[in-house]
C-alpha cells in the first residue's frame, strides 16, 4: 500500500493538478494533508476542489500556520507593520475567492493528527510535534530535533513548513519532512511531495520531486492581480 502526504501548496492549482495527476499514475490514491493549503497563492479555491476529488480518501488533513490567518486577520487594529501589512493583503485575496464554507471548513481542520497505517502509528503536523512555526530538515541540530520530538509515542512524524525535503531517523523515530508542492525553497523549483510505501511490518519513505510549468501558476498570479507578483514570480522560478 502506498499513500501520498502533501504539504504547503499555497493556493498552487497548477503544481497540485500535476501532483495529482504524478500520484494517481503510481495508482495512490490515499493522501495525508499537512497544511498552508490556500494562503499565499493565486489559486485557494481551485486547491480546495482539487484536494476534494471523489477518488481520494484522505486520511489526515492538518492545519498550517498560513491557515491561522482567517482567525488571526479576523480583527485587526490599524497599527500593522509592514509585515502584517504584507500577509493581510494575502488574506483578503484569499477571502475573495473562497466561500464562507471553504472558510469554516480549514477554520475546523484539527491542529495535528495521529494516526494508525498498516500497524503503523503515525503524528502528523505541520512544523514540529512542538510548534507549528518551527520545522525539522537538515538546517536542524539534532539535539533540538530531539528536543521538538521528546514525548512523541508515534513511530513516524511527517512534517513540512519549511518547504524543504528531509527524512532521517532520532530516537528510534522516523521523520519525513515532504517539502512543499507549490512553493519549494531549496533551490529547486520542481513539486515536492512524500510517498510512504508500507511493506508488511516497515514505511518506506521516499520524497517525490517532479516538474510542472511554472510560468503558468505565474501566468495566473498576474491575471488575478495577485498581491506582491513581481516577488512571487522570483519565489516560483528560482525556488528561494
Amino acid at each position: 500500500m502506498k499513500v501520498a502526504v502533501l504539504s504547503d501548496i499555497h493556493g498552487n492549482g497548477v503544481a497540485l493538478k500535476y501532483a495529482i495527476r504524478d500520484f494517481k499514475k503510481l495508482r495512490i490514491s490515499k493522501i495525508v494533508i499537512l497544511g498552508d493549503v490556500v494562503m499565499k497563492g493565486p489559486m485557494p479555491s481551485e486547491v480546495l476542489k482539487l484536494l476534494n476529488d471523489e477518488e481520494l480518501q484522505v486520511l489526515a488533513w492538518i492545519k498550517g500556520n498560513t491557515d491561522m490567518w482567517f482567525k488571526e486577520f479576523l480583527e485587526v487594529g490599524e497599527n500593522l507593520s509592514d509585515r502584517e501589512k504584507q500577509l493581510h493583503l494575502y488574506y483578503k485575496y484569499s477571502k475573495k475567492y473562497l466561500s464562507h464554507d471553504q472558510v469554516e471548513f480549514i477554520d475546523n481542520l484539527p491542529l495535528e493528527s495521529s494516526i494508525m497505517i498498516n500497524n503503523i502509528e503515525v503524528l502528523c503536523v505541520h512544523g514540529t510535534p512542538k510548534s507549528m512555526v518551527e520545522a525539522i530538515d537538515v538546517t536542524v541540530h539534532k539535539d533540538d530535533i530531539k528536543k521538538a520530538i521528546s514525548g512523541v509515542k508515534e513511530n513516524l512524524i511527517l512534517c513540512g513548513h519549511s518547504h524543504s525535503s528531509f527524512i532521517g531517523e532520532v530516537d528510534g523515530k522516523k521523520i519525513f519532512n515532504v517539502g512543499s508542492v507549490g512553493n519549494s525553497l531549496d533551490g529547486d523549483n520542481r513539486i515536492s511531495y512524500g510517498i510512504l510505501e508500507f511493506l508488511e511490518d516497515e514505511v518506506k519513505l521516499i520524497n517525490r520531486r517532479i516538474e510542472y510549468p511554472v510560468n503558468e501558476i505565474i501566468d495566473i498570479a498576474i491575471k488575478n492581480k495577485f498581491p506582491f507578483t513581481d516577488q512571487y514570480r522570483n519565489c516560483i522560478l528560482n525556488a528561494r
